[in-house]
């Protein structure tokens, strides 16, 4: 929802209905990584339609993460690294 408060329809293409909004989460476990897809999507009550707004991709392992996030067609991605720390003591 904007900041004005004013609501946002998204509507089908085909049928020019509303569509609804969803958000869907997926987890799985592969090789020792851990990796969740999170999609939020619009769907069509009528045809089916399905559109996608926005995927987010966090995959998790044990060298470190990487976050990876596609709006609209578009590609932004995060890798973070984990180093050992060595204490002076």
């Amino acid at each position: 929802m904007p900041s004005d408060g004013n609501e946002i329809e998204v509507l089908c293409p085909k049928c020019k209905v509303p569509m609804n909004f969803y958000s869907r989460t997926e987890r799985s476990t592969k090789s020792g990584s851990v990796e969740t897809k999170i999609v939020r999507y619009y769907r069509c009550p009528v045809c089916g339609r399905v559109i996608v707004d926005e995927e987010l991709t966090i995959r998790i392992g044990p060298d470190g993460a990487s976050i990876v996030n596609k709006h609209n067609g578009l590609s932004k991605s995060a890798i973070i690294v984990v180093k050992p720390v060595s204490r002076v003591g």
